[in-house]
């Protein structure tokens, strides 16, 4: 038995890059289709900043995700999650600006959220990093290395699981000390150890001499 396992940590929740495993219509959609459509959702989102629009958005594709054959499970963690920003924000608008102007963003925050999910769902890691090195392979002869970032991308999906864990662990920490209602003790903590995560990613990629 693993040290992890006798001292009771659990594993990190993975809300990103892990593929559902009932494959419908969405699996066998190109990678690159999937990624055009997901910035199509963001240039809507910010050329009509209309809160009906986005939510509309939102809407369309959860019905999307269940007509791909995925389940209400494999959204409702990430929704949570979300939640608590949209909520956040939408509170921050009313008091300083308007209900509209956080309607619109907690709109356009969930419309790219579901999106990211549809694709990661239906994507494997190998399948979007081989197409983001064919849509900057152009870059190539500007001087810049698709591979690099292809990697860049890869590291992006494992720290937004590894960053979500933290947040995780950091909230059950303040529940333990009771600190319920306490926002600093939720997310200082995870904010320090999210810079530690990519200072020794960092060191570990210069120690391999993989990136310059």
């Amino acid at each position: 038995m693993s040290r992890q396992t006798r001292t009771g940590i659990r594993p990190r929740p993975q809300l990103f890059g892990k593929v559902a495993h009932t494959p419908g219509w969405l699996h066998r959609t190109a990678p690159g289709v999937k990624l055009s459509v997901i910035a199509l959702i963001g240039i809507v989102a910010l050329i009509f900043r209309d809160p009906v629009i986005n939510w509309s958005m939102f809407v369309v594709l959860v019905i999307l995700g269940f007509t791909a054959r995925l389940r209400l499970h494999h959204f409702l963690k990430t929704w949570l999650y979300a939640a608590v920003l949209i909520l956040i924000v939408v509170a921050m608008q009313y008091f300083f600006g308007s209900l509209r102007a956080g309607l619109t963003v907690g709109g356009t925050v969930l419309a790219c959220v579901q999106a990211a999910m549809l694709l990661t769902l239906t994507t494997t890691v190998a399948q979007l990093l081989d197409t983001f090195t064919v849509i900057v392979s152009p870059l190539r002869f500007l001087g810049a290395s698709p591979d690099t970032i292809a990697l860049t991308a890869s590291l992006m999906v494992r720290a937004i699981s590894h960053i979500s864990g933290l947040l995780g662990e950091a909230d059950r920490a303040a529940r333990a000390r009771g600190l319920d209602s306490s926002i600093k003790a939720r997310v200082v903590p995870a904010i320090l150890r999210s810079v530690k995560y990519a200072q020794d990613t960092g060191r570990a990629l210069d120690a391999r001499g993989i990136v310059d």
